[in-house]
């Protein structure tokens, strides 16, 4: 449906509008501009640009009518009560200098709420704003619930106790996907998060998001800078997480500055995780061109009716330096159906990708390519460094059918070498059938460039034209069960294509 607004009049095309009306479309002639400011009074004021009200919760209390607009004047707003903004309308500022904060201190309360059943269409958006709280006395920012179509851009927020903006299709924090309807059309974009997410030790160690996303569809997460690293260490939640258990599907995220504080625990969930981003049961994901520190975790990854589960591309995920602690890279859990991981650059961390299987794990159709792993390096703590690694928690059981690991370049942090470049060494309960591993570079580690389990437990299975240097065993992938059953190994380039620059990968 297209709305046509005649902002701040009547309407003067009265043939246009019958015309828009016979043909379905909805005409909203009489949407209006409606004014707070710091001179402004609740009491007296009627709203205007030359009677403003005084509050924010005022105006979401009184406009209510599809289409119009709340204006916040500059100034510093301090908030006593929770506004509710009505469906259909939105909130506009003048930028930074448009300060929206409250007096709200009570547990699991947002300053604003969007609240509606499930299905609505919010068709608003709330900008150039900058929401505080006040010092991380303020529990929530925003709560847009149930809604579609809702936009939220060229904001601040800054401060907030436990999370910064959450976006659910459910009405509550239950762990479950949507009751009757996804979200769509919503997106969240040029905007600045800082210091909006905790880390909560004292109640049953969980972490939250500056940004909380949860049954949405079609998503769109763009040109945001979210930082996590203001908290002393073991209270930082993460950037950007799931809510009401995930459940997302064609969501996209991209163009981010994305920034965790460096890990500081000696094991996963000690004073925290290493997660950037964190989301369960996706279908559609795309991940790309960010610039991220930290690490992506995304757990129960099926493709649906998309062509994958996750596509991660054209990432930078780098620390400036290399931490003494273990630091992943990108990692999937529990089940992971057709995941591509190209073109992306990942430096000064323990792993680059790796698959953490349990109880049975399916891992199905994934492709790995193209990718700049780069001073991967042994970290103090639990973890098991490498390039690309298939890690078990327990159960050493996965089940892998059609892995493609192709024109990588993987290399070791001289003097914290990890052990293996490319891992199968926890499959010695499961299988593996249709491994294709061609074209990479995999430079200095300890042990083998790759290794696999005891038993192999792996069967049709290529090695073609990788080029090894500066590992251990003699530079030869290491099979210490025994050669895989239907195996085929095409010796590794000489070395003095190497040396005069006459190397490939395309090779």
């Amino acid at each position: 449906m297209i709305t046509v607004l005649f902002l701040r009049g009547s309407c003067f095309f009265k043939p246009l509008a019958i015309i828009l009306l016979v043909l379905g479309i909805s005409v909203n002639c009489f949407a209006a501009t409606y004014y707070i400011s710091t001179a402004g009074n609740d009491v007296t004021g009627d709203g205007s640009a030359g009677n403003p009200w005084k509050t924010l919760s005022k105006a979401t209390g009184t406009v209510t009518t599809a289409g119009d607009i709340i204006h916040v004047n500059a100034g510093t707003y301090t908030e006593t009560l929770q506004c509710s903004l009505a469906v259909g309308v939105s909130i506009e500022g003048d930028g930074v200098t448009s300060i929206i904060r409250s007096t709200l201190t009570t547990n699991f309360v947002e300053l604003l709420s969007l609240n509606s059943a499930e299905g609505t269409n919010g068709n608003q958006h709330i900008s150039n704003l900058k929401f505080d709280g006040q010092n991380l006395s303020t529990y929530w920012a925003i709560w847009v619930r149930g809604r579609s179509n809702v936009s939220i851009y060229n904001c601040t927020i800054v401060d907030f106790k436990d999370r910064g903006i959450l976006f659910s299709a459910r009405n509550d924090l239950t762990d479950a996907p949507p009751v009757t309807a996804y979200c769509t059309g919503n997106s969240f974009h040029d905007n600045t998060v800082n210091n909006c997410a905790a880390y909560n030790l004292s109640t049953g160690i969980y972490g939250r998001g500056c940004l909380n996303i949860g049954g949405q569809d079609g998503m769109l997460i763009y040109n945001n800078t979210i930082i996590q690293n203001k908290r002393p260490e073991g209270f930082n939640g993460w950037p950007i997480k799931y809510m009401n258990d995930g459940y997302l599907k064609g969501c996209k995220i991209y163009n981010n500055v994305l920034t965790k504080i460096p890990y500081g625990g000696n094991y996963p969930g000690e004073t925290g995780w290493d997660f950037c981003i964190e989301l369960f049961h996706i279908q559609g994901l795309e991940i790309y061109n960010n610039t991220i520190q930290g690490s992506i975790d995304l757990n129960y990854n099926t493709k649906g009716t998309y062509a994958f589960c996750a596509w991660i591309h054209d990432n930078n995920m780098s620390r400036s330096t290399l931490n003494a602690k273990f630091e992943s890279g990108i990692i999937f859990e529990f089940d992971t159906e057709t995941a591509i991981v190209e073109n992306n650059t990942l430096n000064n961390v323990s792993s680059g990708v790796q698959f953490n299987t349990r109880n049975g794990t399916i891992l199905s159709n994934c492709v790995i390519r193209k990718n700049l792993f780069t001073n991967l390096a042994y970290g103090a703590g639990s973890g098991t460094a490498g390039g690309i690694l298939v890690i078990s928690e327990g159960t050493n059981n996965p089940v892998i059918t059609n892995l493609n690991i192709y024109k990588n370049t993987i290399t070791a942090a001289p003097g914290r070498e990890p052990f293996i470049g490319i891992d199968f060494t926890a499959g010695n309960n499961g299988s593996a059938t249709g491994v294709y591993i061609k074209n990479n570079i995999v430079n200095g580690f300890v042990m083998a460039w790759l290794k696999g389990s005891i038993p192999t437990q792996m069967t049709d299975v290529i090695l073609a034209h990788n080029y090894a240097t500066g590992n251990g065993n003699d530079n030869e992938p290491y099979w210490p069960g025994g050669d895989p059953l239907n195996y085929t190994y095409i010796f590794k380039d000489d070395d003095t294509r190497i040396q005069n620059g006459t190397f490939s990968r395309d090779n």
